[in-house]
């Protein structure tokens, strides 16, 4: 026999009602409560029948998540962080990828509020802000992940990009390089520009020069740093440290530097936006990198869209900004 609420109830120690509560995500039920309900759920095997319970409360109980990659590690350790957190509150995930393109980002949000999900967290291409913000005035949570959009009225969780660049210009700086080589990200993206200034304000704070000649669009790619490591091999002043704007094009450089006999970091250091995806045991030389926390990320995207749902709409946006680190390896001694 199917459980029951009432078999929830009992067993959580609580009330019908109370458990109804916590089930529904309705009224304010204190934390141990809500543990004890969600225990006995688990316990139990309990299914709310979810059609009669999104009419009764006007939720479905379903989380939006549209990332603008699903096959990027990155984005799907950003789910896993949400996962973590919504899991464990009855709540489900739908999951879509807008693979950076406005027109499906445009698509996919219309399509989720025509579900009735009761909130969306989503990776946005920048470019489809009005049709978010309307989701926003008509009532739906709305977190936006890695890419914050002031213009926005919408919670916002992300990686500090700019500081993350200043960490490593100044790593390099601090090791006396001065003719420095950056490959940048896609700069028509909010994070591309957001790394590209951090660059330019670090490198304008220490003196540093940066002609044209030694930035390269590697547009976030793998392919893109094997050809920056082209035309800056071909400069008759090569840089002598690389820095690179995400991990794709890191390892495009390592590739392309390896393939052209060039020596890392005798012949220039290399550091990253962002580890390689491989154990960092298994790459040589090892990559000086800023961490980028994903599941950290979902898991704060994930606490601030549950506590939309359960507290209302409210004038009070939170911006989180997690601060990176740096870890130095042997590419940059």
């Amino acid at each position: 026999m199917k459980p029951t609420l009432k078999d929830v109830a009992k067993l959580a120690g609580v009330s019908i009602g109370t458990a109804s509560k916590v089930v529904n995500g309705e009224g304010n039920v204190r934390a141990e409560l809500q543990e004890k309900v969600w225990e006995a759920v688990r316990e139990l095997h309990y299914l709310p029948n979810a059609v009669a319970r999104s009419l009764k409360s006007a939720s479905t109980r379903t989380i939006a998540v549209l990332l603008a990659d699903i096959t990027n590690p990155f984005q799907m350790s950003l789910a896993k962080g949400i996962e973590d957190v919504t899991y464990d509150r009855g709540y489900q995930l739908l999951i879509s990828s807008t693979r950076e393109d406005p027109a499906i980002e445009r698509q996919n949000l219309r399509m989720l509020h025509e579900k009735r999900v009761d909130g969306i967290i989503v990776c946005t291409t920048g470019k489809v802000n009005e049709d978010i913000r309307a989701l926003i005035e008509s009532g739906i949570p709305v977190v936006l992940v890695d890419r914050p959009v002031p213009s926005l009225s919408a919670d916002s969780v992300a990686d500090n990009n700019m500081l993350g660049m200043e960490l490593l210009v100044g790593h390099l700086a601090e090791r006396g390089h001065r003719r420095i080589g950056i490959v940048h990200g896609d700069l028509n993206s909010i994070h591309g520009q957001l790394r590209c200034d951090g660059i330019a304000k670090a490198m304008a704070q220490r003196g540093l020069d940066l002609p044209p000649e030694r930035e390269y669009l590697g547009r976030f790619a793998f392919d893109g740093g094997r050809e920056a490591v082209e035309a800056f091999s071909r400069l008759a002043e090569r840089p002598t440290a690389i820095i690179s704007a995400n991990n794709n094009m890191t390892a495009g450089i390592l590739s392309a530097s390896r393939d052209k006999g060039i020596r890392i970091p005798e012949d220039w250091a290399v550091v990253s936006f962002g580890e390689l995806e491989y154990n960092w045991n298994l790459i040589t030389p090892t990559v000086t990198a800023v961490s980028q926390a994903p599941l950290a990320i979902g898991r704060k995207a994930a606490e601030l869209v549950l506590a939309r749902l359960l507290n209302g709409r409210s004038d009070d946006i939170a911006h989180v900004l997690l601060t990176p680190s740096l870890r130095s390896g042997e590419s940059s001694p």
